[in-house]
């Protein structure tokens, strides 16, 4: 069955080097935010969202030397097209680049951005025959003036983002097309848990109710 909304790629093969260094123990990624970790917090919001996804973990990376997040962006995305390889009816209709650290995201946050990003290209497409092939449209959520995550890549984006490499993620890309903003009432689309400090803000704002699911 072809995906009708883009592919989440979660990022969560960072080295938690920051973190360390503030005084904190072990990955971020694993350190506890009420009931789940807080990979598994966002996890728990891309399952809500009912949007396919795939998770890029250290282990995945292990053939390189020094891998960063453009190479981890890069195997996520080539794992999510691996059954349209042989189907193209398979291949996803775009991704959703997420970082594995912001565990207050909420799921609408990923549907929304989801269907505003095939949204605009459909629009795009309907406005010239000769984009057909060529939407090239990057989106990303906004929170009180803040860009945010995940950030969203048409499908047209395909080989620029199988060709990534080293720590400079997909910045190139995203300044030669530059993101249509989505206001959102959302502040975990830019609440990540870098620091100790921003974890234990983070399980206050969660223990406080103030977050929503």
């Amino acid at each position: 069955m072809q995906h009708k909304l883009p592919t989440v790629i979660l990022l969560a093969a960072g080295r938690s080097e920051r973190f360390r260094a503030l005084g904190g123990i072990g990955s971020k990624l694993d350190a506890r935010l009420g009931q789940l970790s807080v990979k598994e917090n966002v996890i728990d919001s891309i399952q809500r969202s009912k949007l396919p996804f795939v998770i890029v973990e250290p282990k995945h990376l292990s053939h390189l030397e020094e891998p960063g997040m453009g190479d981890s962006i890069a195997f996520g995305v080539a794992q999510s097209i691996q059954a349209g390889l042989s189907d193209p009816s398979l291949l996803p209709t775009g991704w959703l680049i997420l970082p594995a650290d912001l565990p207050l995201l909420q799921s609408e946050t990923l549907r929304r951005v989801a269907q505003e990003l095939l949204a605009a290209e459909k629009n795009a497409i309907e406005l010239s025959d000769h984009l057909m092939k060529s939407a090239r449209i990057t989106l990303a959520p906004v929170y009180r003036g803040q860009r945010g995550h995940p950030v969203g890549f048409t499908k047209a984006f395909l080989k620029s983002l199988l060709a990534l490499k080293g720590d400079n993620g997909a910045k190139e890309i995203l300044q030669a097309y530059p993101p249509r903003l989505l206001d959102v009432d959302d502040m975990g689309c830019i609440f990540d848990v870098d620091t100790p400090a921003l974890l234990e803000e983070a399980r206050a704002l969660r223990n406080a109710n103030l977050i929503r699911e």
